[in-house]
């Protein structure tokens, strides 16, 4: 047997139709309304989309006049920093110049006083060369500190607790007191003779720098 479809299905059918019955009955009253409203009489003046004040947009020359405006400001505002940083290095050149005005110190090294002593004159200076138990070994060296020409020296050996025993380059004159031989006795301006001893000492002993010397012209 051949079994029929159910009813259900035709009462849903008839129902969307019904639904898209109203739908375009409803578009249809919209429409109407839109041509009542927007289209009727013609002298009717328009709807404004928005009712409110009108914005006047610049023209292009008033445009370039701005952007030009705008330019010269800020420009203006960069140069300000470099003005600032020239002021302020102005302000600081009178320092500067106070500085470098001021006079270099005096440099100059002190003169030494002149050695040279007018007429005849000497100086004999002793070193010693070599020191073992009882006994040292002296360089003396006689000098022309003078201004003129020496034909001959003495030197004052007589030192408290020094016993001379051997010497060179020079005579014994007695007394402590030494000479020179004939031949380094004459000495010109600065020029020197080197002589020397050998002594017996005592442990309290204090061997001078320098001992009395006598030019003789």
């Amino acid at each position: 047997m051949h079994r029929s479809e159910p009813e259900p299905q035709g009462r849903l059918h008839g129902r969307l139709l019904q639904i898209l019955g109203a739908f375009s009955g409803v578009v249809a009253l919209i429409a109407m309304w839109q041509l009542g409203v927007f289209g009727g009489d013609s002298d009717r003046e328009p709807v404004s989309a928005v009712d409110g004040p009108t914005t006047e947009w610049p023209s292009a020359a008033e445009d370039g006049s701005s952007a030009a405006a705008v330019a010269e400001t800020a420009s203006s505002a960069l140069e300000t920093p470099s003005e600032s940083v020239s002021e302020s290095q102005e302000s600081d050149s009178p320092s500067e110049s106070s500085t470098t005005d001021a006079p270099p110190p005096d440099t100059e090294a002190p003169q030494e006083e002149e050695s040279t002593v007018e007429g005849a004159a000497c100086v004999a200076y002793l070193s010693l060369d070599e020191e073992w138990q009882g006994s040292i070994d002296v360089s003396v060296e006689v000098v022309n500190v003078g201004d003129e020409r020496l034909e001959t020296w003495e030197i004052d050996l007589d030192l408290d607790d020094v016993d001379i025993y051997h010497y060179w380059n020079m005579d014994d004159l007695g007394r402590g007191w030494f000479g020179a031989k004939n031949w380094n006795g004459r000495l010109d301006p600065g020029e020197d003779a080197v002589t020397g001893f050998q002594a017996e000492v005592d442990d309290r002993f204090d061997l001078p720098d320098s001992v009395p010397c006598t030019a003789y012209e």
